[in-house]
Protein backbone atom coordinates (compact mmCIF):
# COMPACT_ATOMS: atom_id res chain seq x y z
CA UNK A 1 0.00 0.00 0.00
CA UNK A 2 0.79 3.54 -0.55
CA UNK A 3 1.28 6.26 2.10
CA UNK A 4 -2.14 7.78 0.29
CA UNK A 5 -3.77 4.55 1.04
CA UNK A 6 -2.58 4.36 4.54
CA UNK A 7 -3.54 7.77 4.81
CA UNK A 8 -7.21 6.90 3.43
CA UNK A 9 -7.37 3.88 5.90
CA UNK A 10 -5.97 5.80 9.21
CA UNK A 11 -8.97 8.47 7.91
CA UNK A 12 -11.84 6.43 7.03
CA UNK A 13 -10.77 2.53 7.73
CA UNK A 14 -12.23 -0.15 8.70
CA UNK A 15 -10.35 -1.91 11.76
CA UNK A 16 -11.62 -5.63 13.44
CA UNK A 17 -13.07 -5.46 16.31
CA UNK A 18 -14.42 -2.07 16.80
CA UNK A 19 -10.64 -1.05 17.12
CA UNK A 20 -9.76 2.87 15.86
CA UNK A 21 -6.66 4.40 14.52
CA UNK A 22 -4.22 6.19 16.91
CA UNK A 23 -0.90 7.08 15.28
CA UNK A 24 0.66 5.74 11.84
CA UNK A 25 3.87 5.09 12.41
CA UNK A 26 6.68 4.32 9.30
CA UNK A 27 9.36 2.52 9.31
CA UNK A 28 12.20 1.47 6.84
CA UNK A 29 10.24 -1.19 5.37
CA UNK A 30 6.04 -1.42 7.03
CA UNK A 31 3.43 0.69 7.82
CA UNK A 32 2.53 -0.17 11.62
CA UNK A 33 -1.01 1.27 12.79
CA UNK A 34 -1.41 1.74 16.47
CA UNK A 35 -4.95 1.32 17.53
CA UNK A 36 -6.59 1.30 20.81
CA UNK A 37 -5.79 -2.46 21.72
CA UNK A 38 -4.69 -4.02 18.85
CA UNK A 39 -1.64 -2.89 15.90
CA UNK A 40 -1.36 -3.83 12.18
CA UNK A 41 1.70 -4.10 10.24
CA UNK A 42 1.82 -3.59 6.41
CA UNK A 43 5.01 -4.21 4.60
CA UNK A 44 5.84 -1.56 1.98
CA UNK A 45 5.75 -2.49 -1.68
CA UNK A 46 9.88 -2.73 -2.09
CA UNK A 47 12.32 -4.39 -3.38
CA UNK A 48 15.92 -3.92 -2.04
CA UNK A 49 19.14 -5.82 -1.86
CA UNK A 50 18.12 -7.55 1.28
CA UNK A 51 14.36 -8.23 0.90
CA UNK A 52 11.43 -8.44 -1.83
CA UNK A 53 7.72 -7.47 -0.98
CA UNK A 54 7.87 -6.12 -4.46
CA UNK A 55 4.55 -8.35 -5.10
CA UNK A 56 1.07 -9.05 -3.19
CA UNK A 57 1.91 -12.59 -3.01
CA UNK A 58 5.50 -12.00 -1.66
CA UNK A 59 4.39 -9.99 0.95
CA UNK A 60 1.58 -11.99 1.87
CA UNK A 61 3.91 -14.97 2.19
CA UNK A 62 6.23 -12.34 4.48
CA UNK A 63 3.55 -11.25 7.11
CA UNK A 64 2.55 -14.93 7.37
CA UNK A 65 6.77 -15.71 8.08
CA UNK A 66 6.42 -12.60 10.53
CA UNK A 67 3.60 -14.36 12.35
CA UNK A 68 5.14 -18.25 12.34
CA UNK A 69 8.73 -16.87 13.71
CA UNK A 70 7.61 -13.90 16.49
CA UNK A 71 5.19 -16.59 17.64
CA UNK A 72 8.02 -18.54 19.07
CA UNK A 73 8.80 -16.07 21.03
CA UNK A 74 5.55 -13.86 21.81
CA UNK A 75 2.93 -16.00 21.10
CA UNK A 76 0.45 -13.96 22.81
CA UNK A 77 0.93 -10.51 21.03
CA UNK A 78 1.50 -12.13 17.65
CA UNK A 79 -1.91 -13.24 16.99
CA UNK A 80 -3.38 -13.57 13.11
CA UNK A 81 -2.57 -12.53 9.60
CA UNK A 82 -5.41 -10.54 7.81
CA UNK A 83 -6.57 -9.36 4.30
CA UNK A 84 -6.97 -5.79 3.64
CA UNK A 85 -9.77 -4.67 0.92
CA UNK A 86 -10.95 -2.17 -1.14
CA UNK A 87 -14.78 -2.18 -0.49
CA UNK A 88 -16.93 0.85 -1.68
CA UNK A 89 -14.32 3.24 -1.25
CA UNK A 90 -13.14 2.36 2.05
CA UNK A 91 -10.40 0.36 2.86
CA UNK A 92 -10.85 -2.48 5.44
CA UNK A 93 -8.61 -4.56 7.60
CA UNK A 94 -9.94 -8.11 7.40
CA UNK A 95 -13.53 -9.56 6.32
CA UNK A 96 -13.91 -10.98 3.17
CA UNK A 97 -15.85 -8.57 -0.07
CA UNK A 98 -14.12 -6.02 -1.76
CA UNK A 99 -10.83 -6.03 -4.15
CA UNK A 100 -8.00 -7.89 -2.41
CA UNK A 101 -5.59 -4.90 -2.20
CA UNK A 102 -2.78 -6.41 0.63
CA UNK A 103 -2.29 -8.09 4.02
CA UNK A 104 -1.75 -7.05 7.55
CA UNK A 105 -0.29 -8.53 10.21
CA UNK A 106 -2.62 -8.03 13.42
CA UNK A 107 -1.04 -7.47 17.17
CA UNK A 108 -1.96 -6.83 20.87
CA UNK A 109 -0.79 -3.47 21.73
CA UNK A 110 1.67 -3.79 24.55
CA UNK A 111 2.01 -0.46 27.16
CA UNK A 112 5.01 1.81 25.44
CA UNK A 113 6.36 3.29 28.58
CA UNK A 114 7.43 -0.26 29.13
CA UNK A 115 9.67 -0.83 26.41
CA UNK A 116 13.30 -1.31 27.23
CA UNK A 117 14.62 1.53 25.59
CA UNK A 118 12.54 3.69 27.08
CA UNK A 119 13.12 2.79 30.49
CA UNK A 120 17.31 2.21 29.86
CA UNK A 121 16.67 5.76 28.62
CA UNK A 122 15.07 6.88 32.13
CA UNK A 123 17.61 4.79 34.26
CA UNK A 124 14.89 2.18 35.14
CA UNK A 125 16.51 -0.93 33.99
CA UNK A 126 18.64 -3.08 35.93
CA UNK A 127 20.61 -6.84 36.74
CA UNK A 128 17.18 -8.26 37.47
CA UNK A 129 15.72 -7.26 34.56
CA UNK A 130 18.28 -8.84 32.56
CA UNK A 131 18.02 -11.95 34.67
CA UNK A 132 14.66 -11.84 33.53
CA UNK A 133 15.01 -11.60 29.64
CA UNK A 134 17.85 -14.57 30.27
CA UNK A 135 14.84 -16.64 31.55
CA UNK A 136 13.18 -15.86 27.93
CA UNK A 137 15.99 -16.13 25.73
CA UNK A 138 18.63 -18.87 27.46
CA UNK A 139 16.00 -21.54 26.90
CA UNK A 140 14.82 -19.99 23.35
CA UNK A 141 18.60 -20.65 22.28
CA UNK A 142 19.00 -23.82 23.62
CA UNK A 143 15.64 -24.84 21.65
CA UNK A 144 16.35 -23.31 18.34
CA UNK A 145 17.13 -24.98 15.64
CA UNK A 146 20.36 -25.63 14.82
CA UNK A 147 21.30 -24.65 11.35
CA UNK A 148 24.56 -25.86 9.32
CA UNK A 149 26.60 -24.74 6.69
CA UNK A 150 25.18 -20.99 6.66
CA UNK A 151 27.88 -18.97 8.52
CA UNK A 152 31.40 -18.93 7.40
CA UNK A 153 34.42 -16.26 7.29
CA UNK A 154 33.80 -15.35 3.55
CA UNK A 155 30.26 -14.67 3.68
CA UNK A 156 31.12 -12.52 7.37
CA UNK A 157 33.60 -11.02 4.80
CA UNK A 158 31.14 -9.83 2.15
CA UNK A 159 28.63 -8.34 5.02
CA UNK A 160 31.54 -6.50 6.56
CA UNK A 161 33.20 -5.04 3.53
CA UNK A 162 29.61 -3.82 3.07
CA UNK A 163 30.56 -0.71 4.75
CA UNK A 164 33.13 0.45 2.31
CA UNK A 165 30.44 2.51 0.66
CA UNK A 166 30.37 4.84 3.08
CA UNK A 167 34.27 5.99 3.21
CA UNK A 168 33.99 8.93 1.28
CA UNK A 169 30.85 9.87 3.52
CA UNK A 170 33.09 9.41 6.45
CA UNK A 171 36.00 11.16 5.60
CA UNK A 172 34.01 14.22 4.63
CA UNK A 173 32.17 14.07 8.19
CA UNK A 174 34.95 12.54 10.53
CA UNK A 175 37.67 13.94 8.68
CA UNK A 176 40.61 12.12 6.65
CA UNK A 177 42.16 10.39 9.96
CA UNK A 178 38.69 8.27 10.56
CA UNK A 179 38.31 7.65 6.99
CA UNK A 180 41.87 6.16 6.63
CA UNK A 181 40.81 4.27 10.42
CA UNK A 182 37.66 2.94 8.47
CA UNK A 183 40.02 1.61 5.36
CA UNK A 184 42.67 0.24 7.96
CA UNK A 185 40.00 -2.05 9.57
CA UNK A 186 38.49 -3.09 6.93
CA UNK A 187 42.20 -4.94 5.70
CA UNK A 188 42.69 -6.05 9.77
CA UNK A 189 39.13 -7.96 9.79
CA UNK A 190 40.06 -9.48 6.47
CA UNK A 191 43.17 -10.99 7.98
CA UNK A 192 41.36 -11.95 10.96
CA UNK A 193 38.37 -13.63 9.38
CA UNK A 194 41.14 -15.26 7.57
CA UNK A 195 42.44 -16.65 10.97
CA UNK A 196 39.55 -17.36 12.33
CA UNK A 197 37.94 -19.57 9.72
CA UNK A 198 38.55 -22.55 11.38
CA UNK A 199 37.22 -21.13 14.50
CA UNK A 200 34.09 -20.49 12.83
CA UNK A 201 33.41 -23.75 11.09
CA UNK A 202 34.22 -25.78 14.21
CA UNK A 203 31.57 -23.99 16.08
CA UNK A 204 29.13 -24.36 13.04
CA UNK A 205 29.90 -27.96 13.53
CA UNK A 206 29.19 -28.36 17.07
CA UNK A 207 25.89 -26.40 16.95
CA UNK A 208 25.95 -22.83 17.85
CA UNK A 209 24.61 -21.61 14.58
CA UNK A 210 20.72 -21.51 15.08
CA UNK A 211 17.44 -19.84 14.07
CA UNK A 212 17.23 -16.87 16.34
CA UNK A 213 16.04 -14.05 16.55
CA UNK A 214 18.64 -11.50 14.19
CA UNK A 215 17.37 -8.08 15.50
CA UNK A 216 17.70 -8.20 19.14
CA UNK A 217 18.30 -5.09 20.98
CA UNK A 218 16.10 -3.23 23.45
CA UNK A 219 13.87 -1.44 21.29
CA UNK A 220 12.61 -5.20 20.40
CA UNK A 221 11.84 -6.17 24.30
CA UNK A 222 9.01 -4.96 26.24
CA UNK A 223 9.67 -5.47 29.67
CA UNK A 224 6.44 -7.15 30.79
CA UNK A 225 5.81 -10.49 32.78
CA UNK A 226 7.31 -12.57 31.39
CA UNK A 227 9.40 -9.93 29.08
CA UNK A 228 8.51 -9.79 25.09
CA UNK A 229 11.05 -10.59 22.85
CA UNK A 230 9.66 -9.44 19.16
CA UNK A 231 9.94 -8.44 16.31
CA UNK A 232 12.52 -10.89 15.07
CA UNK A 233 13.87 -11.11 11.25
CA UNK A 234 11.38 -12.54 8.79
CA UNK A 235 12.61 -11.41 5.73
CA UNK A 236 15.74 -13.16 5.26
CA UNK A 237 17.10 -16.17 7.07
CA UNK A 238 20.66 -15.05 6.60
CA UNK A 239 20.37 -12.39 9.26
CA UNK A 240 18.34 -14.65 11.31
CA UNK A 241 20.22 -17.74 11.24
CA UNK A 242 23.68 -16.83 12.70
CA UNK A 243 26.13 -17.96 15.55
CA UNK A 244 24.78 -17.39 18.92
CA UNK A 245 27.66 -15.13 19.32
CA UNK A 246 26.18 -12.92 16.94
CA UNK A 247 23.11 -12.29 18.34
CA UNK A 248 24.65 -11.78 21.82
CA UNK A 249 27.19 -9.09 20.71
CA UNK A 250 23.95 -6.95 19.17
CA UNK A 251 22.48 -6.95 22.39
CA UNK A 252 25.21 -6.48 24.38
CA UNK A 253 27.12 -3.52 22.07
CA UNK A 254 23.67 -1.56 22.14
CA UNK A 255 23.87 -1.70 25.72
CA UNK A 256 26.63 -0.24 26.17
CA UNK A 257 25.96 2.37 23.22
CA UNK A 258 23.22 3.53 25.54
CA UNK A 259 25.42 3.76 28.23
CA UNK A 260 25.37 0.98 30.02
CA UNK A 261 28.00 -1.86 29.97
CA UNK A 262 28.08 -3.27 33.32
CA UNK A 263 23.91 -4.68 32.14
CA UNK A 264 26.17 -6.42 29.34
CA UNK A 265 28.39 -7.62 31.32
CA UNK A 266 25.86 -9.25 33.56
CA UNK A 267 24.11 -10.74 30.58
CA UNK A 268 27.33 -12.44 29.11
CA UNK A 269 28.31 -13.82 32.57
CA UNK A 270 24.55 -15.18 33.24
CA UNK A 271 24.12 -16.33 29.70
CA UNK A 272 27.50 -17.69 29.57
CA UNK A 273 27.05 -19.94 33.51
CA UNK A 274 24.14 -21.34 31.73
CA UNK A 275 24.42 -22.17 28.43
CA UNK A 276 28.31 -22.12 27.58
CA UNK A 277 28.94 -20.07 24.13
CA UNK A 278 32.31 -18.47 25.15
CA UNK A 279 34.84 -21.34 26.25
CA UNK A 280 38.11 -19.61 25.65
CA UNK A 281 40.59 -16.84 24.65
CA UNK A 282 39.58 -17.41 20.81
CA UNK A 283 35.80 -17.68 21.39
CA UNK A 284 36.30 -14.19 23.76
CA UNK A 285 37.97 -12.37 20.86
CA UNK A 286 35.59 -13.49 18.18
CA UNK A 287 32.60 -12.00 20.28
CA UNK A 288 34.64 -9.19 20.31
CA UNK A 289 34.85 -9.25 16.58
CA UNK A 290 30.50 -9.73 16.21
CA UNK A 291 30.28 -6.58 18.34
CA UNK A 292 32.56 -4.81 16.03
CA UNK A 293 30.44 -6.67 13.32
CA UNK A 294 27.36 -5.34 14.50
CA UNK A 295 28.75 -2.06 15.69
CA UNK A 296 29.35 -1.88 11.72
CA UNK A 297 26.03 -2.72 10.53
CA UNK A 298 24.50 0.53 13.11
CA UNK A 299 27.12 3.44 11.69
CA UNK A 300 26.84 2.06 8.01
CA UNK A 301 22.74 2.32 8.23
CA UNK A 302 22.55 6.05 10.17
CA UNK A 303 25.49 7.06 7.66
CA UNK A 304 23.07 5.99 4.63
CA UNK A 305 19.97 7.42 6.16
CA UNK A 306 21.68 10.87 7.08
CA UNK A 307 22.25 10.84 2.80
CA UNK A 308 19.04 9.80 1.70
CA UNK A 309 16.62 11.85 4.54
CA UNK A 310 15.93 15.82 3.22
CA UNK A 311 14.70 16.67 6.92
CA UNK A 312 17.23 18.69 8.95
CA UNK A 313 15.73 17.36 12.41
CA UNK A 314 16.38 13.47 10.84
CA UNK A 315 19.41 14.75 9.17
CA UNK A 316 21.02 15.82 12.62
CA UNK A 317 19.66 12.71 14.55
CA UNK A 318 21.12 10.49 12.23
CA UNK A 319 24.60 12.28 12.20
CA UNK A 320 24.85 12.05 16.18
CA UNK A 321 23.69 8.05 15.71
CA UNK A 322 26.08 7.39 12.95
CA UNK A 323 29.54 9.31 14.82
CA UNK A 324 28.41 7.21 18.37
CA UNK A 325 28.39 4.36 16.58
CA UNK A 326 31.75 5.15 14.38
CA UNK A 327 33.31 5.82 18.11
CA UNK A 328 32.01 2.48 19.21
CA UNK A 329 33.46 0.89 16.32
CA UNK A 330 36.62 2.17 16.33
CA UNK A 331 36.97 1.05 19.67
CA UNK A 332 36.23 -2.07 19.11
CA UNK A 333 38.67 -2.93 16.65
CA UNK A 334 41.40 -1.18 18.46
CA UNK A 335 40.15 -3.91 21.25
CA UNK A 336 40.67 -6.53 18.93
CA UNK A 337 43.66 -6.02 17.58
CA UNK A 338 45.21 -5.34 21.38
CA UNK A 339 43.47 -8.89 22.05
CA UNK A 340 45.97 -10.39 19.82
CA UNK A 341 48.69 -9.05 21.47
Amino acid sequence: MTREQMDALMARGEFPDGNVPVQLVETHISWVLLCNTKVYKIKKPLKLSFLDFSSQAKRKYFVEQELLLNQRLAPKVYLRALPVYLHEGRYRIGGTEGELVDHALEMKRLDNALEMDVRLAQGKVGRTDIDRILEVLIPFHRNAEIIRGRVTAVELLADFADVAQIQTFCTSTMGEERGADLGASLTYVEAFLAEQAALIEQRDREGFVRDVHGDLHAGNIFLTQPPTLFDCIDFSPHFRQIDLLNELAFFTMELEFAGYPDLGEHLMERYNSAFPVIRNAAEQRLYLFYKLYRANVRMKVNAIRVQQTQDAAERAKRLELFAGYFKLYIGYWKALQASSL
